[in-house]
């Protein structure tokens, strides 16, 4: 006769059999689940860096796109390309999805400038270019006919050991131009009438460049002091005064004229129709804007005006579509820094102790002193090609620039 007991033991063994082999079965039914998760996001990881390098070897000068890519043809792996100007450079959404499982990028793109030596282009205008006091000027420029010269400025001459620590060659009677695309896109932007879009309001705000755009009227605001970060873009129809306490991250303005207040810190995007004044000890990083779009028959001299101790990166440029009397200005206060690139469809003026790592283009340089008014003269200036940083990129807004296109900022 079996005892009770040994009925109630067998039970006992048979759940803890059971529960093991449960536990066996959800164990293997993890792993597996784990497996196939870690192999779906190999796949969109792979099927995204597929769609990055789609995008990176496609036309920069484009128009705007939505475009949908069946990866290998099998209906299986597909990717999501969304590309739109934003500022000066092309911002770009790709999607990588297999059924419900998404990956998605946003990124800012720019062109590689490692084969432009150049550090200044200055139209012929049958003027020479003069170096005085401790001017020092590295990488290759395009100058007049007429050439460069040794001057005396204040009764100082020049110390360089040469005129260039590189190439000199003749510039031709123009600069080289820029894209009418991007030219037409700003001045729609700068056109546009704000009144009926909702107006900036005191607070903080953060746009995702996964979400939808924001856009705001500025134009009644006395000053911008709000914290603004993200995919937003400002217009005003008059001046837009951007306060010292103000926090700016990849914001676009267009308007009017522009003034930024002493001792700002930000990274913005601004275009203006007639003036951009920038106050002293202000920093803009990279890769911040400031552009200059004026019209033609505009009474005063439009003009980018940079204080003393300015810290600037990114890009300077003013345009005007016909040579006018008053050519467009972009004006450098003392001790100020450039790292990028000054591009002026007309006259650059400096002060002494002045450096731009990287490269100036513009039709003449002119320089103030108590006494004179000097025209193609640098006096105590640095301009050094080779100190700008290897990874910077350009835009595409330039026409003839060739370089390969890299990713510049990535986007949340």
């Amino acid at each position: 006769m079996v005892k009770a007991g040994a009925l109630y033991f067998s039970i006992i063994v048979a759940f803890l059999i059971a529960v093991i082999c449960a536990s066996l079965i959800m164990l293997a039914a993890h792993y597996r689940g784990s497996y196939l998760k870690e192999m779906r996001m190999a796949r969109l990881s792979r099927n995204m860096d597929s769609g990055i390098a789609y995008v990176l070897t496609g036309n920069e000068n484009t128009s705007d796109n939505l475009e949908g890519l069946d990866l290998f043809g099998d209906q299986t792996d597909s990717v999501l390309i969304a590309k739109k100007k934003w500022g000066i450079f092309t911002l770009a959404t790709v999607k990588s999805f297999v059924l419900s499982d998404t990956l998605k990028r946003s990124f800012l793109m720019g062109l590689e400038t490692t084969n432009d030596a150049l550090a200044v282009y200055l139209s012929d205008e049958d003027r020479p270019l003069s170096v005085s006091g401790d001017t020092r000027i590295t990488g290759d420029v395009e100058v007049p006919k007429a050439g460069m010269r040794k001057s005396y400025v204040e009764s100082r001459p020049y110390s360089g050991d040469q005129l260039v620590y590189g190439k000199i060659q003749e510039s031709k009677r123009t600069l080289g131009g820029l894209e009418k695309k991007w030219i037409t896109k700003i001045e729609e932007k700068l056109d546009f009438d704000p009144s009926a879009l909702s107006a900036l309001t005191a607070g903080n705000e953060h746009v995702s460049f996964f979400a939808a755009a924001k856009e705001f009227d500025v134009s009644r605001l006395t000053k911008i002091n709000n914290n603004l970060s993200g995919q937003i873009t400002l217009y005003s129809d008059t001046t837009v005064r951007i306060s010292a306490d103000a926090k700016l991250d990849n914001t676009i303005i267009y308007a009017k004229s522009i003034v930024i207040a002493d001792g700002f810190k930000g990274n913005c995007q601004l275009f203006a129709r007639d003036s951009i004044i920038v106050g002293n000890d202000v920093a803009l990083s990279y890769p911040s804007v400031l552009a200059l779009i004026s019209k033609e028959k505009i009474v005063d001299q439009a003009k980018i005006t940079l204080g003393s101790n300015v810290v600037f990166e990114g890009i300077i440029l003013s345009y005007e579509p016909k040579r006018s009397a008053l050519q467009t200005l972009v004006s450098l206060g003392e001790k100020t820094v450039v790292k990028g690139e000054i591009y002026a469809t007309g006259l650059i003026k400096l002060e002494k102790k002045i450096k731009v790592e990287g490269k100036v283009s513009c039709n003449r340089f002119i320089m103030q002193t108590p006494t004179t008014l000097y025209e193609n003269f640098l006096v105590d200036i640095t301009l050094n090609r080779k100190a700008r940083n290897r990874v910077y990129l350009t835009s595409a807004i330039f026409t003839g620039v060739s370089g390969n296109k890299k990713i510049l900022r990535w986007e949340n």
